[in-house]
């Protein structure tokens, strides 16, 4: 062999030695670095600024910034990250336009969104190398969601995990909820955060950067890396908030099954209406909207209670509004019943809810529908009641015809259904002696009102083409409040009644007198702008409207009330007390079908709506009256 072939022969045995020392070098280091990847993590990109200095979102590989700049050129780095991960999840949605029939008696017959906190812990399977270092991850981040009280901070919270570092806290807040335009807090550099008592109606984000420099010595500042937590949004939406916690946290799942030793609190509203951890059961209400995500609830306080300065009672209700972008509908019935003056109206108030710790949304907090003096003031019977005693009714036409005690009426089939059932049925829910007795009698007043206003009814007949009625009907119809319930109804559009659903009255035992009222459920309620009165048939309606007497009482009531209306003004105060809160729910829920099927812009577009929509049937109902003869 000549000198110059060993040369050779030489260059490629070291060549071939060497590229094996670096090949095993580098399987070392890659392995390395893969198991301290982790994916949890909200941010999906970082700047450069971000890469140069070493501070990257946990769910990017957190390892010195000189490696991640090297993996990033490499094109090594393809994980999908939280925030495209939720884009994907929530591509479905969870809109729905079917109605909620929100009655409220014992028997009424989702995924909640908000995310939990929580660590993937994902990482690679780790060969021999000299030195394996734990992930550096999150194990505690903070709510995504939080409400900010009146008058109260939030404490936020994360806490990281990371073996052979030291950890440094630095919150910062975001004007736009992400991590790109953060400003450090000052001296906000430990685990826990308290954000300020804010005073003004807004929603803030903060976030916590953990930056992890390693414990061994002569380590230059080229090795500190960071990670960056969930970004946290604190809402103050200047409305009162309420706190319910059940036993362990347990999930509310059931309509039927209360759920007992829970408590609840209210805070944030005026300082002598505030209370805590006062005991309560609660169980879920409503028919459709208990299909929603956003879940209805029943309140079954151990003691009575006074809630918003209203008269103590130990039955209350949490109404989700979710099929209502506005959120105002049944609050602005409410609103016209009060003007009307009917005998009694459901009072309540808008609160953000907050169960078992986690934001669940702006809710309607209010009177659950109950014979009571202070609520609807009837003679509900006594214990000792004889077979032959009656009492007075509360009475519901609903089609979902759910109720213990109920039937149909002869002449219009319509579906009764006695909500105040005390001593008519036995610890088994059977009728009792007496109560068969009581509701065989009151069976036949109702068809005895029937026939009075359809005289000339035969059957298989249309009750529209029966004539006028026995004007002595208005011996046993307070026509006051059937008139007074019209106007609640027609200037909501509210066509549920032609169902019916959600339609009560009461019926006098001693005066044999039937009153219509309270209102209730007004969900589907103003979804058209209409040209025409359409309830004018409805229920009993088409045979009192071709009543003399009905008609000229409707004329009366209307020229002393309708003044008292102002629709804009009542519209518009709503708006600005509930805007915040409002888009706060619309955050955690998204936002849902429209009952009308149309999807408007915002919040904003749907009051607009709403009010158009009204003002609009306002008028309508003034010439339809004016029109009467």
């Amino acid at each position: 062999m000549t000198e110059k072939q060993n040369r050779v022969s030489k260059t490629i045995v070291y060549f071939i030695v060497f590229s094996l020392f670096i090949f095993a070098a580098t399987g070392c280091s890659k392995t390395k670095s893969e198991s301290q990847t982790d994916t949890v993590g909200t941010d999906t990109d970082i700047s450069d600024e971000d890469a140069e200095s070493g501070i990257i979102s946990e769910n990017e590989n957190t390892v010195p910034a000189s490696d991640q700049d090297a993996e990033t050129e490499s094109g090594q780095d393809d994980t999908v990250t939280e925030s495209e991960q939720n884009d994907a999840d929530m591509g479905s949605g969870q809109n729905a336009s079917d109605e909620d029939n929100d009655d409220d008696d014992d028997n009424d017959s989702a995924d909640q969104t908000g995310d939990p906190d929580e660590d993937s812990g994902n990482q690679d399977d780790v060969t021999d190398c000299d030195t394996v270092v734990s992930d550096p991850k999150f194990i505690k981040q903070p709510k995504k969601m939080n409400i900010a009280p009146k008058n109260q901070s939030v404490t936020l919270a994360c806490e990281a995990e990371a073996d052979g570092y030291s950890i440094h806290y630095s919150w910062y807040e975001t004007p736009d909820g992400t991590t790109d335009t953060g400003t450090a807090v000052a001296g906000a550099d430990d685990m826990n955060f308290n954000t300020p008592v804010f005073t003004e109606k807004g929603i803030h984000y903060y976030y916590c950067v953990a930056t992890l420099t390693p414990l061994s010595d002569g380590t230059d500042e080229a090795d500190t890396a960071a990670l960056i937590s969930d970004v946290a949004s604190v809402a103050y939406t200047a409305l009162p908030t309420v706190f319910i916690d059940t036993p362990d946290g347990v999930a509310i799942t059931s309509k039927e099954e209360w759920i007992k030793n829970a408590v609840i609190s209210l805070v944030g509203a005026e300082e002598s209406l505030n209370f805590e951890n006062v005991s309560t059961s609660i169980r879920g209400r409503g028919n459709t909207t208990w299909l929603k995500p956003k879940k209805p609830y029943a309140l079954k306080l151990d003691k009575k209670q006074k809630i918003f300065g209203l008269p103590a009672h130990k039955r209350w209700v949490l109404i989700a509004n979710y099929l209502d972008n506005s959120f105002m509908r049944n609050e602005t019935a409410f609103y016209l019943s009060r003007i009307f003056e009917m005998d009694w109206t459901v009072g309540g108030d808008f609160a953000d809810l907050v169960l078992n710790g986690e934001y669940q949304g702006l809710y309607w907090l209010g009177e659950a529908i109950k014979v009571d003096k202070n609520r609807v003031n009837i003679n509900d019977g006594s214990e000792d009641m004889a077979d032959n005693d009656d009492k007075d009714y509360l009475v519901e036409m609903d089609k979902y015809y759910d109720e213990p005690v109920k039937f149909k009426s002869s002449v219009r089939n319509l579906p009764y259904m006695i909500k105040n059932d005390d001593y008519m049925v036995d610890d088994s829910g059977e009728l009792s002696s007496g109560g068969a007795a009581r509701l065989e009698r009151f069976m036949t007043k109702i068809n005895d009102m029937e026939n009075l206003l359809y005289l000339d009814f035969t059957a298989e007949m249309d009750t529209n083409d029966c004539s006028a009625p026995d004007e002595s009907y208005t011996g046993i119809i307070d026509i006051d409040s059937w008139a007074k319930f019209w106007f609640v109804n027609e200037i909501m559009d509210n066509t549920e009644l032609k169902h019916p659903k959600s339609c009560y009255f009461t019926f006098d035992s001693i005066n044999n007198i039937f009153k219509a009222g309270p209102v209730w459920d007004f969900d589907w309620a103003s979804l058209a702008s209409r040209s025409t009165c359409q309830l004018k048939a409805a229920i009993y309606y088409n045979a009192l409207f071709k009543s003399p007497v009905f008609k000229a009482k409707v004329k009366e009531l209307w020229a002393a009330y309708s003044d008292a209306i102002d629709i804009e003004t009542f519209i518009e105060s709503m708006r600005s007390r509930l805007d915040i809160a409002a888009g706060y729910d619309t955050m955690l829920w998204g936002e849902h079908n429209d009952p009308s099927g149309v999807k408007r812009e915002n919040f904003d577009a749907y009051v607009d709506f709403l009010k158009k929509t009204l003002l609009n049937k306002l008028s309508v109902v003034n010439a339809d009256v004016a029109a009467m003869e």
